[in-house]
């Protein structure tokens, strides 16, 4: 197990989960606590999933627990609608509120921004200490998106970009080596 959260996007849907793990499948009950009922895919495949964002470089498995916790709530956009956006919304047809529902996008990057700069104001003790928390983002635009909102990434915060392959294989080593070092050392304590 890593120490690292996935976000997870659907490709057709652009629904999102939060994982504690580096594959969709593994944790599959996820769907059901993340995402409502009437909009849940009927089939949970793999190939729909890309990995948009993984945090990586918790000091401790309860720091990433505490995040992986409040990331996987329901998120809000990162600014409200006015009243002119919901006055369209509730004149769209049925379906078209459907799609606009599954959209989880910005409300969980919103959601994760949100943490972080709460984790700063209030010193949590879930804050690395020893190094910097990289965010590994499949599309960098949203850095600036949830600035221009109005919210400022804490300093102790570093972006990286995320090399992903053939959809959803993460290729990026800082991330590749340290799940294997965690499971080489999980490894050497069960069997002591």
């Amino acid at each position: 197990m890593s120490r690292a959260i996935y976000w997870y996007r659907n490709i057709r849907t652009k629904q999102v989960l939060v994982s504690t793990e580096n594959s969709v499948l593994a944790r599959p009950a996820l769907v059901k606590g993340q995402i409502r009922q009437n909009l849940r895919p009927s089939v949970l495949r793999p190939d729909h999933w890309k990995p948009a964002l993984v945090a990586d470089g918790f000091d401790t498995r309860l720091a990433r627990d505490n995040i992986f916790t409040m990331a996987s709530q329901p998120g809000h956009p990162l600014v409200s609608p006015t009243a002119a956006d919901i006055k369209k919304y509730t004149l769209l047809p049925n379906t078209r509120k459907r799609l606009v529902d599954m959209d989880m996008v910005e409300g969980k990057i919103a959601q994760l921004a949100r943490i972080l700069v709460y984790m700063d104001t209030m010193k949590s003790s879930s804050i690395p200490e020893a190094n910097s928390l990289q965010l590994f983002w499949e599309d960098r635009t949203w850095i600036e998106k949830v600035e221009a909102a109005g919210l400022k990434w804490p300093e102790w915060v570093q972006h990286c970009d995320l090399d992903v392959k053939r959809g959803s294989m993460i290729m990026n080593q800082e991330l590749r080596g340290s799940n294997e070092k965690e499971l080489r050392e999980s490894n050497v304590k069960e069997l002591a």
